[in-house]
């Protein structure tokens, strides 16, 4: 108890001496009503708005995760139509790593929705992605100028393990993110 209390307990009858002036309590009433009836005013303003921060995350959320979807498709096909020609087991690890690759990417998608900073992840990820997807396309082109070079036979397939790499390591920040 500090030394005020003390004083105001000890010495109380000489705070207690007078009385309200009439009218001090519908005054006081009358002044109370008016700051309820402000606050009843102002109310309404704060839901809609959280309603309208609800509704621009999820139109994000969604428009990042349509992107998403129209993205892994228009890359599959990209990466389809510049492997023609090269080599049959080639083509078939680009396609066993691109299969692995896009699921990942939809298991990331889920986990990233349940998290306000998910779009953000998803974000940050798709444009590592789309930099290592142009690296694969680049080096199919170059695989295809010769198609018996080794180094960028090894390269192609390193950059398809990078993007692997990436994606799991985004999906366990994500889990490590939920258990927190």
């Amino acid at each position: 108890m500090s030394d005020l209390e003390k004083f105001i307990r000890d010495h109380a009858e000489m705070f207690d001496d007078q009385e309200p002036s009439n009218g001090h309590m519908e005054r006081f009433e009358q002044r109370l009503s008016q700051l309820h009836g402000a606050e009843r005013q102002s109310r309404p303003v704060h839901v809609w708005m959280r309603i309208a921060a609800g509704i621009v995350i999820l139109i994000t959320a969604g428009l990042a995760i349509f992107d998403l979807a129209t993205h892994d498709f228009q890359t599959h096909k990209n990466l389809q139509q510049a492997t023609l020609g090269l080599p049959d087991e080639l083509t078939e690890v680009l396609d066993i790593y691109e299969k692995r690759s896009d699921q990942q990417l939809s298991e990331l998608t889920q986990l990233a929705k349940s998290c306000p900073e998910g779009v953000g992840t998803i974000q940050s990820t798709q444009q590592e992605v789309d930099q290592l997807d142009r690296n694969i396309l680049d080096l199919v082109t170059a695989l295809k100028e010769n198609p018996s070079d080794p180094r960028v036979q090894n390269a192609l397939i390193k950059n398809c393990k990078a993007k692997e790499s990436l994606l799991s390591d985004r999906i366990l920040q994500e889990k490590m993110r939920r258990c927190n």
